[in-house]
């Protein structure tokens, strides 16, 4: 292993990754969490753009989707508004309010339909892409004691077939919405064998939905391609025991997880280690030892790395890369103090880190570990280039 201090070198070239300089496609959103604005910065041109998005309500986990023709962009705020971006003239074209609270949005696959994820009062919400009118909403409720609870629905993405799925944290429930037919019908309701889900990913692939659970050392895994033989669970608990250090309160937001190669990347809270699984078996086969607690995994698009992102004082300046094929840290990086979010451009020739302590966005050379061209972005937190138009669940 070895450690690199990053220095700013001149920029040397023009980006691979995006084909048009100037166009949408190189277009990158970034959440200026303490003012409710989106910073929108370009890749090819390393320029911020004058035109700030303001007025867009709380940020915190703010999730940014985009249209598969690349005409809008849907930000979704913890207020339980979604906002419609037009991406082109970067102005807020439309705005609903779908609930009191919300946590997460996704886009169907045609792009016809936007579904949020409700806390308060609990439910899913299906807006009109085009219109954004609310064309349904499905209630989160379960029996107790012959009595309805309500039930707050977080880890909403798209799926294959043009589904949405979802969970209900108090109602320990997996949802299948088929957005194909009328009505949008919940065409599955899956239990988990454990309690209080929290969070949930689906892999690159589309394929199998992960839901994380409070206080568990365990995930329930759901292949989609047959939701009728119910979930499975998975222990993340090292057999060695090494860097065991009890279960867990929560994990990281489950996006956090690198699905890479043959291996699927977990960060675990408290310990200083990432899991890894077999990504056929699901089945844990060793830990990578890391400097400190690991937030985010963030997998590049050639999959030969994952950089690992901290929490802590000591650690969050810091980002560790890990080779794939040697499952081991091959450099320690130090960019900005409280890195919040970090993505790979889409050919993955180069990384985006916003660092909330500095207020400054990175663009970081992915092969030269160099840090290309620095902006100020106040208080900086979530990243969503247009690219993520082209990808399954986000």
């Amino acid at each position: 292993m070895r450690f690199s201090s990053l220095l700013l070198v001149p920029i040397a070239c023009v980006l691979a990754s995006v084909a048009q300089a100037g166009g949408i496609g190189s277009r990158v959103f970034v959440v200026e969490r303490a003012t409710g604005s989106l910073a929108v910065y370009d890749v090819v041109e390393r320029k911020l753009l004058p035109q700030k998005i303001t007025g867009l309500g709380d940020l915190r986990h703010a999730t940014m989707i985009f249209s598969p023709d690349l005409r809008f962009g849907y930000l979704a705020t913890r207020n339980g508004q979604v906002s419609r971006i037009d991406l082109q003239s970067l102005e807020r074209t439309g705005v609903v309010f779908t609930s009191e609270n919300s946590i997460d949005n996704a886009i169907s696959q045609d792009g016809h339909y936007i579904a949020t994820a409700e806390y308060v009062p609990g439910g899913l919400t299906i807006l009109d892409s085009e219109s954004m009118k609310v064309l349904k909403k499905h209630p989160a409720s379960f029996e107790v004691g012959g009595m309805r609870v309500a039930s707050r629905v977080t880890g909403v993405v798209d799926a294959p077939g043009n589904r949405f799925v979802c969970v209900l944290i108090e109602g320990a429930e997996i949802w299948i919405v088929d957005a194909s037919k009328p009505d949008f019908p919940i065409e599955h309701r899956i239990k988990t064998k454990q309690t209080n889900p929290y969070d949930a990913m689906i892999t690159p692939d589309g394929r199998y939905y992960v839901v994380g659970h409070m206080k568990s050392d365990r995930v329930s895994v759901l292949d989609l391609t047959q939701p009728e033989a119910g979930v499975r669970e998975v222990s993340l608990r090292d057999p060695n025991e090494e860097y065991d250090r009890g279960t867990p309160v929560k994990l990281p937001h489950l996006a956090s997880w690198a699905v890479a190669g043959k291996w699927i990347f977990v960060p675990l809270v408290g310990e200083d280690r990432l899991a890894v699984l077999d990504r056929t078996s699901w089945q844990l086969v060793r830990s990578i030892p890391l400097r400190g607690h690991p937030v985010y995994a963030v997998r590049s698009p050639t999959e030969r790395e994952v950089w690992v992102s901290f929490s802590g004082e000591e650690d969050d300046a810091y980002v560790q890369v890990i080779d794939v094929e040697a499952l081991a840290v091959t450099d320690t990086l130090r960019i900005g103090r409280r890195i919040y979010h970090m993505d790979f451009t889409p050919r993955g020739s180069h990384v985006l880190v916003s660092a909330n302590g500095d207020d400054k966005l990175f663009l970081v050379n992915a092969a030269t570990r160099q840090i290309e061209d620095v902006q100020t972005v106040r208080s900086p937190s979530g990243i969503f280039g247009a690219w993520r138009a082209f990808r399954i669940g986000l």
